[in-house]
């Protein structure tokens, strides 16, 4: 990739229009392959985006930093495998007795894949438009759980806010402050913002970056949780997230797409070629091509996101 190719996916995203026929809503496009980066704002923005369900990435890669510390005797035990309701139980009001047994039987892991066993999917706005913000964790713990934790993947933004709340009362602090000791200031990303549902992180969403931070990310990622020479999460716990834990519900193993939802693994999407990425409603993406040494990302405001997964598809294809 250089400067007058990437320049002409500017040009094809600046152009693109929508299935309305409207202009594509781009906030930010960038390319890094080969310790060579570019990055292109769209209308001069300079403010950060919403990056929506990347977060869910990001609380992955958080959750990975909290188990290598209880390994090293930081905290007490922590896995993957830990049940999450002895940790929240003293910050719920379980009303519905019917969910126990269940809640007894959720682990970790079961957040990180949208296991847990839900039959809708909860905490997506529309659900939660009316309701209290301090209320959702309950809202949660008492929506009826039809399924066997493990035994069905439907993803939803209910594993993530749970997450959220079960690392902070793990670790007995202030979450985000800990995000940004552990994970952010190690990747040099200042001024993120992250809205809070009652007392806890909203987990699955809403959180605020740049693309330089999207960027940082994804060589996160790609280097195996190293950054600059210092491993901030274990590459054995990269290696988890990105090996398959759930097929996707309405994969078609036909279709011959880069950007492709195929499977899932710990909080992040993987596609049937030799790529995985981290993605977010209205256009938000980081892409990662370990076998190009690549990553795209883009940040946008945009309903119909099929122009933006195409264009995308074309730059793997081209030139990557």
């Amino acid at each position: 990739m250089n400067k007058q190719k990437f320049d002409q996916w500017v040009d094809c995203f600046a152009t693109g229009i929508d299935k309305n026929g409207d202009k594509l809503q781009m906030h930010s496009f960038a390319i890094k392959q080969n310790g060579t980066c570019f990055l292109h704002r769209f209308n001069q923005r300079t403010e950060s985006s919403d990056v929506r369900s990347i977060s869910k990435t990001v609380l992955t890669l958080i959750t990975g930093i909290i188990i290598n510390l209880a390994q090293q005797g930081v905290y007490p035990d922590f896995n993957e495998d830990t049940l999450i309701f002895p940790i929240i139980e003293n910050t719920v009001n379980l009303t519905n007795q019917a969910n126990k047994e269940y809640l007894a039987k959720i682990k970790i892991k079961h957040l990180l894949t949208h296991t847990i066993g839900y039959n809708k999917k909860l905490l997506m706005r529309g659900d939660i438009k009316d309701m209290d913000p301090f209320t959702y964790l309950d809202y949660l713990v008492n929506y009826p759980i039809k399924d066997e934790p493990g035994k069905t993947h439907l993803y939803s933004n209910a594993g993530f806010y749970l997450l959220s709340v079960v690392l902070q009362e793990f670790i007995g602090e202030d979450l985000f402050a800990f995000i940004e000791r552990e994970l952010f200031e190690p990747l040099a990303i200042k001024d993120a913002k992250w809205v809070k549902y009652g007392n806890y992180l909203a987990g699955a969403t809403r959180l605020w970056l740049q693309p330089e931070d999207l960027i940082k990310i994804g060589e996160l990622l790609l280097d195996k949780g190293t950054y600059q020479a210092k491993q901030i999460v274990p590459k054995s716990w990269i290696d988890n997230m990105t090996t398959i834990k759930a097929y996707s519900s309405n994969f078609d193993p036909t279709v011959r797409k880069y950007l492709y939802y195929y499977a899932y693994g710990y909080g992040i999407w993987l596609a049937k070629e030799n790529l995985f990425f981290a993605s977010g409603t209205d256009g938000q993406y980081i892409v990662v091509i370990p076998e190009k040494n690549a990553i795209i990302v883009t940040q946008a405001e945009q309903k119909d996101e099929m122009p933006i997964k195409q264009i995308i598809d074309r730059i793997i294809a081209c030139d990557l």
